[in-house]
């Protein structure tokens, strides 16, 4: 035979009520409602920074790597669905399917069999894309662009519309020198 613990009189019972937990639930439901569209914000804000900032990483690369080897270095669009290391072409400009860094040998800014891959990224998660001026973009040995002044800009997703983050700008001069700056806004 169980014995039950007698609560002494005056002592309330430990726990909460069930309208107390529901009450609690409400509350919470409605906190995350309000904050969600902030958190969505942020999460696209991020993605977007961190996107450009891979980009400016690999355009850096390349016209230092360009100025170390004494020789042409490109930047080209991946192309969507083909071979893995397969460029768009100089007049694409769709850089959401990732890029390719390659040693330039011929300086045609195409990437062919005797062009040795240098960095490949792969193409990028929660975008809403990349328009840009040029498919490629090519660095001398002097660390001049050779593609004149060129803009990339990187777009929330669609999904984000309703209070998406503004649109990230990279730049970069002719002096092949990339900087980020507000969308609209290269000169």
């Amino acid at each position: 035979m169980s014995v039950l613990p007698v609560r002494a009189r005056g002592v309330p019972a430990r726990g909460f009520t069930l309208i107390e937990f529901a009450i609690v639930l409400a509350i919470v439901a409605i906190l995350l409602r309000v904050a969600a569209p902030g958190m969505s914000r942020t999460v696209a804000s991020r993605a977007l920074a961190a996107q450009s900032s891979e980009f400016m990483a690999a355009l850096r690369f390349a016209r230092a790597t360009a100025m170390q080897r004494g020789s042409a270095v490109t930047v080209c669009a991946s192309a969507p669905g083909g071979p893995p290391l397969a460029c768009q072409g100089a007049r694409a400009a769709d850089w959401r399917y990732g890029w390719i860094v390659f040693a330039d040998r011929d300086r045609k800014g195409i990437l062919d069999a005797h062009d040795p891959p240098l960095r490949i990224q792969q193409p990028l998660q929660h975008t809403g894309g990349v328009a840009a001026t040029r498919g490629s973009i090519s660095f001398t040995a002097a660390g001049f662009s050779t593609d004149a002044s060129s803009h990339f800009l990187f777009s929330p997703p669609a999904e984000a519309a309703l209070d998406a983050p503004p649109a990230v700008m990279v730049c970069v001069s002719k002096q092949g020198r990339p900087r980020l700056a507000s969308a609209g806004a290269c000169d």
